[in-house]
C-alpha cells in the first residue's frame, strides 16, 4: 500500500525538485534519518519516499514523523506488507531492501533521486550541495563521516573508502566508490540503472551499491560536492570494521569513546619517570624483526605500545622496539617486568633501539606497580600490547585481564610462543572477551594474537 502520510503537506502532482528514498525496516534510527531531511536548508520541494521492506518495529513511528513534516516536503510510505527480499522469502538477491530502491525510485515524483539508509543521517546542507554539483551531470556524491556506533558521534571524514572514481581503497577492485546515502542521480539520465539496487554483487545478499557505482562510472558524468555532509555508522559486526580501525589508527584518529574517557598519552605519561638514562655502547647489532611484528607495524601502524613479560634482560621489549625503528614508526613504548632488577640499564637499551623513532622507549620501575595499573591510574590507552613468553597459564590469563581494558578499540594483543597449555588457557580468555584468538603461524615461534573491536 502507498499513502501520503502527511496529507495537509505539499501538494503532490507538480514534481518535487528532488526526492529522498529510504528503505527500512523501522528501526528506531529511522527517526533520526527522516529529521535530518526535514532539517535540509534546501530551497527546493522534497518527497520522501519511506518503503517497508518487513515491518520489525512500530509503524507508529512513520505517522509521528508526518506530525512533524515542513511544508514544503511531503512524506509518503510504500509497504506492500511483504517483503520482495530474500531475506524474509521474498524474490530478490538484495537481502537487506530487495527491490525498494528500484521501485521508489520510479515512483518518486522527481527526476533527481537522493538515498539514504535508515541508520545514517545528513547535514543541513547535504541537498542543496547535491542540486548544484548535479547541476551538468548525470549524478552527483559527497564526502561522508564515519560514526561510532557506541557513541553516535562523528569520528573523522572517510578518507579512504567512499571517495568517489579511480580513487581509495577500492580504486583497483571496483574502481572507487561511492555510498549509496552520499549520491544522487538524474533518473531521467540514468533511466536504465535503478533494476541494479535489487541485484547483488556477492553470495551474501550485498554489494548492489558496488553494481550501481559500476555502472554510474562507466556510462554517466558524476561531480562531487567537496563537502562531507552525510553521516555514516560503521559497526563492529561490519566484515570491514577492523580495516577501518587499523586505518584510522594510522592516521592518528581517536574514537569519540576513547576521547570521552582519555587521560594522558603514552608519551605524556612516560615524562612522570624523569629523564631517560643515556644509551650504552650496543654490544650486539639490532634483532631482525619477526614476519608477524613487520607485518603488525606495517598494517596497524601502532604509536603507543606496551610489553609485558619483556624478560629480565627486556629482550621481547627490545626486539620490538627494533622493529618499530626499521620500519621508520614514531612510537612511545613502555616496558614491564617483575623480575627486572636493572631498570636503568633496560631503559638505555630500549631507547638505543628506538633511536630514529623521534620518540621513546622506556622501562617501567617495579616500584612503580604493575604496568595496567600505572596505565590505569593515567588514564592512558595503548595500540599495541606484546606479552613475552608466559609459561604458566593462570599468569598469563592474569596479564591479559589487565592489558586488555588498556587496549583501544582496534588494538591488537599479541603474545609470545602458543604451546597447546599456552592456547587454550587464551582461547579461553578471548571468548570471555568477544575475542577471536588466532594463531597466524608466520613464524616458528606460533605466536598468538588477538584484536578488540
Amino acid at each position: 500500500m502507498f499513502s501520503q502520510i502527511d496529507k495537509s503537506r505539499a501538494s503532490s502532482q507538480p514534481p518535487f525538485d528532488v526526492a529522498v528514498i529510504i528503505p527500512t525496516v523501522l528501526r528506531p534510527a529511522l527517526a533520526r534519518a527522516v529529521r535530518s531531511v526535514f532539517a535540509q536548508d534546501f530551497a527546493g520541494r522534497v518527497q520522501i519516499l519511506v518503503g517497508i521492506d518487513t515491518p520489525e518495529g512500530d509503524p507508529a513511528l512513520i505517522e509521528a514523523l508526518g506530525r512533524e513534516c515542513p511544508a514544503t516536503m511531503q512524506l509518503a510510505v510504500l509497504d506492500p506488507g511483504y517483503s520482495t527480499s530474500v531475506r524474509h522469502g521474498g524474490l530478490y538477491p538484495n537481502r537487506f531492501s530487495g527491490s525498494l530502491r528500484t521501485v521508489l525510485t520510479y515512483l518518486a515524483n522527481s527526476r533527481h533521486i537522493a538515498y539514504l539508509d535508515d541508520d545514517n543521517w545528513w547535514a543541513p546542507g547535504h541537498l542543496s550541495s547535491l542540486a548544484a554539483a548535479i547541476e551538468g551531470a548525470d549524478w552527483a556524491y559527497s564526502a561522508r563521516y564515519f560514526v561510532e556506533t557506541a557513541t553516535g558521534e562523528p569520528i573523522c571524514v572517510d578518507q579512504w573508502e567512499s571517495v568517489g572514481p579511480d580513487a581509495g581503497l577500492f580504486k583497483d577492485k571496483f574502481g572507487g566508490f561511492v555510498d549509496p546515502s552520499s549520491l544522487m542521480i538524474d533518473k531521467l539520465a540514468c533511466h536504465d540503472l535503478p533494476p541494479l539496487w535489487s541485484l547483488a554483487a556477492f553470495d551474501d545478499g550485498s554489494g548492489e551499491d558496488r553494481l550501481v557505482f559500476k555502472a554510474l562510472k562507466e556510462h554517466f558524468r558524476g561531480q562531487p560536492t567537496g563537502r562531507a555532509t552525510s553521516f555514516y555508522v560503521i559497526r563492529p559486526d561490519d566484515p570491514m570494521h577492523p580495516a577501518r580501525l587499523h586505518m584510522m589508527r594510522a592516521a592518528g584518529v581517536t574514537l569519540p569513546s576513547e576521547r570521552a574517557r582519555a587521560g594522558l598519552a603514552l608519551a605524556e605519561a612516560m615524562t612522570e619517570l624523569g629523564p631517560a638514562p643515556a644509551p650504552p655502547a650496543r654490544s650486539v647489532p639490532p634483532s631482525e624483526p619477526s614476519l608477524l611484528i613487520r607485518e603488525l607495524v606495517t598494517r596497524l601502524k601502532p604509536r603507543d605500545l606496551l610489553v609485558l613479560a619483556a624478560g629480565a634482560d627486556g629482550a621481547t621489549a627490545v626486539a620490538l622496539a627494533d622493529a618499530l625503528a626499521a620500519a621508520g614508526e614514531a612510537a612511545h613504548l613502555l616496558a614491564s617486568d617483575a623480575g627486572w632488577n636493572l631498570v636503568s640499564h633496560m631503559t638505555a637499551a630500549l631507547n638505543l633501539a628506538a633511536t630514529g623513532l623521534g620518540a621513546a622507549a622506556r622501562a617501567l620501575p617495579p616500584d612503580a606497580g604493575s604496568a595496567p595499573d600505572w596505565l590505569a591510574r593515567h588514564g592512558t590507552m595503548v595500540d599495541l600490547v606484546r606479552i613475552g613468553p608466559v609459561t604458566d597459564a593462570g599468569e598469563l590469563v592474569r596479564l591479559c585481564e589487565g592489558a586488555w581494558p588498556r587496549l583501544k578499540s582496534g588494538g591488537v594483543l599479541l603474545g609470545e610462543g602458543a604451546t597447546p597449555m599456552v592456547q587454550a588457557a587464551i582461547e579461553s580468555f578471548a571468548r570471555s572477551v568477544g575475542a577471536e584468538c588466532l594463531v597466524p603461524g608466520l613464524d616458528a615461534a606460533s605466536d598468538w594474537i588477538m584484536q578488540k573491536l
